[in-house]
């Protein structure tokens, strides 16, 4: 079964390398419904033209509704547009839909694991990830970081305990929140698509973080990165 997963992966970076964004565009012109759509809206991506991205997406959705590749895209599109409940809803159809699509399971992962929410349904997708790739490095990273996190149960004071008597009340400061609002990220969560979201909601520095991260990684375009980093550190001379 993972040799199968890795020969699919590897057949689709073939089909992706051998196809460029102008070749994709007349295509996609040619045959608004043709199965080379999510590639191009993933060309957009790559230039930050979400929208344009969007439009292909959904346009080609509608003539070819069963693409989970598009609506793998368009997922990704509406979590870098803040919409977590649009994006999570395309990415549990997909799954349900074929329970082999890793990459969707990765991204409702980083998004439950980025916002802390559902936690016990996250740890599920874990699970079945790497029941399907038991060396799946994020998975296992993701899996470990859980465990060290989980809160202490806190136990019941004793019937016994005296009573202490009560000290005048102290007005209570409210802790200022952490600078820039700073996050601990793990290195397997750092794409670019998640630098997108961080960029959306104004985390410049976290963004330029991540984007280091990301920079390590030569298979990305460096065109993509140098992008993101340009505006990245635009918007952050604007602050100063």
């Amino acid at each position: 079964m993972k040799l199968l997963i890795i020969l699919m992966d590897g057949i689709k970076v073939i089909k992706r390398a051998r196809m460029n964004k102008e070749n994709l565009e007349k295509i996609f012109n040619d045959d608004l419904g043709s199965s080379y759509f999510p590639q191009l809206a993933e060309e957009y991506i790559k230039e930050g033209d979400y929208e344009l991205a969007k439009k292909v997406c959904n346009t080609g959705l509608l003539l070819n509704p069963s693409n989970n590749d598009g609506k793998f895209i368009l997922a990704k599109v509406e979590m870098i547009h803040g919409n977590g409940k649009v994006a999570e809803g395309l990415l549990k159809e997909i799954i349900s839909e074929d329970s082999l699509y890793i990459n969707a399971m990765r991204l409702l992962v980083m998004h439950y694991n980025s916002k802390s929410i559902k936690q016990v349904e996250m740890i599920k997708m874990v699970h079945q990830i790497l029941d399907l790739l038991p060396d799946d490095e994020f998975a296992s990273e993701i899996l470990k970081s859980s465990k060290k996190t989980k809160k202490p149960i806190k136990r019941r004071a004793s019937k016994k305990t005296k009573k202490v008597a009560s000290k005048p009340k102290r007005i209570q400061r409210v802790a200022p929140e952490p600078e820039n609002n700073k996050i601990d990220i793990d290195p397997k969560m750092a794409t670019l698509t998640f630098v997108d979201i961080l960029i959306k909601q104004k985390q410049f520095e976290q963004a330029g973080n991540v984007l280091k991260m990301v920079a390590k990684n030569k298979a990305i375009a460096r065109a993509s990165i140098q992008q993101r980093d340009t505006k990245i550190k635009r918007e952050l001379a604007k602050e100063k």
